[in-house]
């Protein structure tokens, strides 16, 4: 097969070494950087000789004794651990696990390094240095125990003595090929940053090019309905901003949720899709040259990939790529005949046709055999489609010259596009805006919460040096005392973030409530919080219907509400009271939680549900209580409301609908 793969190359290039930056490769396991200057050299590529352990996994330790002199086996990445596999025998070939070893001699430098993974087949352990610093799926060395998992990362890492010592255990039993097969990087953390960003960026910038000009022909079809050149390009160029999202970087995992198998399976079924689009494409546009039995023969041979791309499993489906691309590249030869066909024949720019189909086909050559790690050049496959899209446009705009009248109709489809498109950037923009809003948000929660959770750790920790040093055993009380304090508010903070979390992550689960329990084990549980005295709780519960809702989120609602109810009472009152009153009628619940406390200011009131936001110090909080009820509220598609009166008492309405409907 890769012999068959040299011979298109012969035919294409006269050489791929353009394309590559002379940089420094591994030899023997070990990489010398000592001459490299991050500043003037930028990213390297870790290529060359690592050392290769098949069906092993050993640790760090194992690498500091003599013992792995005479094992050492060495392995030339980035490559597909298949032609590294001693025994050829073993099937599938692709399956085992395996231990790559390398030593960096790192220039000195102050900047922090960072390290970039693309995608390894299928499961790994990264150790630096003899300590683990990730592990992605779970490698392990059986099918049953190993978990694959495809993610692009980025791992900040520190030499010592200026080495970096890296290990790395891999494990595949889900993929036909396995190992290191894409290029690790190393630079420094901006470099790395910068350099995926850019990634990013043009992968999005990709996306949305192919994405507009895929709406922008397919509202060129609806004009002219008969033209299916023009919805076969539509859906070769959604095919395209599809694909953009999830190689490479795999842009989507930063935009959904959606999971790294899906991804998977998307950029195979696109890939499966590519051929028999194109092939649709070069029919209608010269249907004279393109046989329709050859049309037909391509369709049914590619409708059997994309049904495995549709239905199989994982193993099954990435299996048939590489005799899906002697399919891609037959295809292309005989569109290659097509377009000289057409030019012969002097069919309407089907010179400049075929210029264009030409660059794509080397594009296309040029890919597969990246993509097989048979040569070092780069991606150009989106090169040539973009080339080949504006040939397209060229050629229809001679055409449209033609007919004056449809041009009219064209435009005032084009103006109304623009319209569209306006509305959608219009989207855009707003979406990014609310992103922007939600990293500030996660920027301040992240800060917070860090400084909120070393406080208290710092206050005990110096609490536990007065008492080493505390000679006087009457103190140890009081030290014990301010000690519990501090956990106590520490307690509080981490069971607020737990509430957070599992408030933003998990999905509703929906039950029978009984109010009735739910009020009185969290008064049961916030009995002797803040010793406060003569606590009266008055509790009135109306509920003689079913009521569905989430009971983990109503409990969260009560405790928090309870909790600063029982937190912010009035010390210099000699009866503290809470009523709670809950009526459940008509489907709705109706949720008021009354005390007679400290208050709050008026001019606090707009505030209180914010992030972080503490209305007083006089008594310990987080300032996410609130924050926490309100989303919750919202996650239950009801409302809240607050009325407060300081130094005399606060009252907390909200209303909850069942959910029933969603049961």
């Amino acid at each position: 097969m890769k012999n068959f793969y040299l011979v298109v190359i012969s035919l294409f290039f006269t050489g791929n070494i353009v394309f590559a930056k002379e940089q420094i490769t591994a030899k023997n396991g070990l990489l010398d950087l000592r001459t490299w200057n991050w500043q003037n050299d930028g990213i390297i590529n870790l290529n060359g000789d690592w050392e290769f352990y098949w069906q092993k996994f050993y640790t760090p330790s194992f690498f500091k004794t003599t013992s792995a002199n005479p094992l050492k086996h060495y392995a030339f990445l980035p490559d597909f651990w298949n032609n590294d596999i001693p025994d050829k025998s073993n099937k599938p070939e692709g399956f085992g696990f395996a231990t790559y070893h390398l030593k960096i001699l790192c220039p000195q430098t102050n900047e922090k390094l960072a390290m970039k993974f693309l995608t390894v087949g299928s499961a790994y352990r990264l150790f630096i240095n003899g300590k683990e610093i990730l592990h992605i799926g779970n490698a392990d060395t059986t099918a049953a125990a190993t978990e694959p998992y495809l993610k692009p990362l980025i791992v900040t890492v520190s030499p010592e003595n200026n080495e970096l010592d890296i290990v790395i255990q891999v494990s595949n039993f889900n993929d036909r090929i396995g190992g290191l097969w894409d290029f690790i990087k190393l630079g420094t953390e901006d470099q790395i940053y910068d350099y995926r960003i850019k990634n990013i960026s043009l992968q999005l910038f990709v996306a949305g090019s192919f994405f507009l000009a895929g709406i922008y022909y397919f509202i060129l079809f609806l004009s002219f309905r008969k033209r299916y050149v023009l919805f076969y390009f539509s859906v070769l160029c959604f095919i395209i901003f599809i694909r953009s999202l999830v190689t490479g970087e795999i842009a989507v995992l930063y935009l959904t949720n959606f999971s790294w198998l899906f991804a998977r399976r998307m950029e195979y079924i696109t890939f499966y899709l590519s051929v028999p689009v194109m092939s649709l494409f070069s029919y209608f546009l010269f249907p004279h040259e393109f046989s329709k039995k050859v049309l037909y023969i391509i369709l049914s041979v590619c409708a059997l990939f994309v049904a495995v791309g549709l239905f199989a499993s994982y193993y099954i489906f990435t299996y048939p790529r590489q005799w899906y691309q002697v399919v891609m590249l037959l295809a292309a030869f005989y569109g290659l005949y097509v377009y000289a066909s057409a030019a012969k024949n002097k069919r309407s720019g089907s010179t400049l046709f075929l210029l264009g189909f030409v660059v794509f086909i080397i594009t296309i050559a040029n890919d597969i055999l990246y993509a097989n790690l048979t040569i070092n050049s780069i991606p150009l496959f989106y090169v040539g489609l973009f080339l080949f899209a504006i040939i397209l446009s060229v050629l229809l705009s001679g055409q449209f010259e033609k007919t004056f009248t449809e041009l009219q109709v064209v435009n005032a489809s084009l103006h109304k596009a623009n319209e569209e498109l306006g509305f959608i950037n219009k989207e855009i923009e707003e979406k990014n805006s609310t992103l922007k809003k939600i990293n500030a948000e996660m920027d301040n929660f992240v800060a917070r919460t860090t400084h909120d959770l070393r406080a208290p750790l710092t206050s005990v920790l110096g609490l536990i040096n007065l008492v080493r040093e505390e000679k006087n055993s009457d103190m140890f009380n009081r030290y014990f005392s301010l000690q519990e304090e501090t956990l106590n508010r520490m307690n509080d903070l981490i069971k607020n973030l737990m509430d957070f979390s599992i408030n933003k992550r998990s999905e509703l689960y929906l039950e029978d409530i009984d109010f009735e329990k739910i009020v009185y084990d969290s008064l049961k549980d916030h009995a002797y919080i803040n010793n406060i005295p003569c606590t009266q709780n008055n509790v009135s519960i109306s509920q003689n219907e079913k009521f569905i809702s989430d009971p983990q989120r109503i409990r969260m609602i009560i405790n928090n509400l309870i909790s600063n109810a029982v937190k912010y009472a009035d010390p210099k009152k000699e009866n503290n009271e809470i009523t709670i009153k809950i009526a459940v009628e008509n489907k709705t619940a109706m949720i008021e939680i009354h005390d007679n406390g400290i208050g709050i200011e008026m001019h606090h009131l707009d505030k209180i549900f914010t992030l972080f936001y503490r209305a007083t110090s006089s008594a310990p909080g987080t300032g996410l209580g609130l924050y926490i009820v309100k989303e919750t509220v919202e996650k239950l598609k009801g409302n809240i409301n607050i009325d407060s009166i300081k130094d005399y008492s606060t009252t907390v309405k909200i209303i909850i609908p069942d959910l029933e409907q969603n049961f």
